[in-house]
């Protein structure tokens, strides 16, 4: 009797060849190892890389386990499939923290502060100067350890880091800097000129400006990829009027382009609980309980509060804040949302990070996505990939 994994290379190469996105050739090549052998050719794997990817996956924290196979392994959450689970070889990552932008990974380790990108699908890999080459940027050993923990924004400034467009930028928050390099660079070059705590970055395709919202809502910009502006220094743009919607301060907040003329704010609470409360043992420190968004205008320097995302679903956490249209999986005018307060769990030899849930704007319900031990980490929480197009596929198991 025939079985799945003996089925002829033309049969199999017929089916591969009528899949339509991205992700269900991903979920064509874990079936088994004689069907990602059979869709090997080089026509294939060219047609595979320009199928378009219909929406984000989670890419769940590192394994607790023991075991060394499990560490290099990684858990995808692929929305588009209802919730299926994959798990996918990337031993580029283990043990390291990881941002994403742009369905890419950017990692950084211990040794020397090593920074590169790494796409988890197809293990592609760019180096980027090491942590501490930034230009006069000069720290203690106690500072040093606050770095290694605080790698929390990466954007690009075009999608793909592998082409050829001499405009491309990777911007990153680490700590208490913001800083900005091209591949092939030697040294990360930094940005000053904002006060206070930084929350996110965003950089705007339509108006080609980096903008970064700090404390109390203040949203900065900065011209990234014209190369005369230097030394780069960002210039105040507005802040949030808080009185005015009735908001006395901005707790935490993330900053994504939002049409060509705006900006949306999504700010986020936080329900703190006391050891001895039952849920401190379930959730850990504290629990999303809130979040609103705001929009402002580029052109007119106007605030307004919105209720509803207009069928679109943000995504947000240590990945660049992005929104998607609703449907195929997606559940509309809903917030994903993933745990990015890391301090309260370092050094805890249990983790953390169970603060992960889909935020439903219209009536502030708070569901849950998996298991809250499927987002315990230790070294990189669970990360929202916004995949695009990508170069081939390897590496599938």
């Amino acid at each position: 009797m025939t079985t799945w994994s003996d089925l002829l290379p033309e049969i199999l190469n017929n089916i591969a060849g009528k899949l339509d996105f991205y992700e269900d050739s991903v979920n064509f090549l874990c079936v088994c190892t004689s069907w990602k052998k059979s869709s090997s050719d080089i026509t294939t794997k060219h047609s595979i890389q320009h199928l378009p990817s219909r929406l984000p996956m989670l890419m769940l924290a590192e394994s607790n386990t023991d075991e060394d196979d499990e560490h290099e392994l990684r858990t995808f959450l692929l929305l588009s499939n209802g919730g299926t689970m994959r798990k996918l070889p990337l031993p580029e990552v283990q043990r390291q923290r990881c941002v994403s932008t742009h369905g890419w990974l950017l990692t950084t380790g211990e040794q020397e502060f090593y920074t590169k990108l790494v796409n988890p699908l197809t293990r592609a890999q760019v180096d980027l100067p090491r942590l501490y080459m930034f230009d006069e940027l000069y720290f203690d050993q106690d500072e040093w350890m606050y770095y290694l923990f605080s790698m929390r924004k990466v954007v690009f400034t075009s999608p793909n880091p592998l082409s050829s467009d001499p405009s491309f930028r990777v911007i990153i928050i680490w700590g208490r800097t913001i800083g900005f390099c091209q591949p092939g660079d030697v040294s990360w070059t930094r940005i000053n000129g904002w006060e206070g705590h930084l929350f996110d970055i965003s950089y705007h395709g339509a108006r080609k400006r980096l903008y970064v919202v700090a404390t109390m809502g203040t949203i900065y910009e900065c011209d990234i990829t014209n190369d005369v502006l230097c030394p780069k220094t960002l210039s105040r743009v507005t802040t949030f009027p808080g009185e005015e919607f009735e908001c006395s301060c901005v707790p935490w907040a993330y900053l994504l382009e939002w049409g060509c003329d705006s900006l949306l704010m999504v700010t986020r609470e936080r329900y703190y609980f006391k050891k001895h409360d039952d849920e401190y043992g379930r959730y850990g420190p504290y629990r999303t309980s809130r979040f609103q968004c705001f929009v402002f205008g580029l052109d007119d320097g106007k605030w307004s509060k919105i209720t509803s995302l207009g069928g679109k679903a943000v995504f947000v956490g240590f990945n660049s804040s992005f929104a998607i249209d609703g449907g195929e999986g997606v559940k509309p005018d809903c917030i994903y949302f993933t745990d990015d307060l890391y301090e309260p769990y370092r050094g805890l030899p249990e983790g953390g990070g169970g603060d992960v849930g889909i935020y439903h704007m219209f009536n502030d319900r708070i569901e849950t996505l998996f298991e809250s031990q499927e987002s315990v980490f230790r070294s990189s929480p669970p990360l929202w990939l916004q995949t695009s197009t990508l170069p081939i596929i390897k590496g599938i198991k």
